[in-house]
């Protein structure tokens, strides 16, 4: 599976449920639609950590892995 390609919005998260239960570590992300190329948004609950699920968009498994320090952010 390719990784999707992200962008951080918001570091921590504007979502203060998410941010009590991950413990301040949650972040909103934006990315592109795989299939179609449209905006899309998500919390990535814990952001050192990969993540996997099903777009609605398309229905398109997306996969986020961690940015290194090299890549930047």
């Amino acid at each position: 599976m390719q990784k999707t390609e992200w962008r951080t919005l918001f570091n921590p998260s504007k979502d203060i449920r998410a941010l009590q239960i991950s413990h301040w570590e949650a972040i909103d992300i934006g990315y592109e639609c795989p299939k179609c190329g449209s905006q899309r948004a998500a919390i990535w609950m814990f952001p050192d950590e990969p993540m996997v699920y099903i777009d609605e968009c398309c229905n398109q498994r997306v996969l986020f892995e961690p940015k290194t320090g090299s890549e930047g952010e």
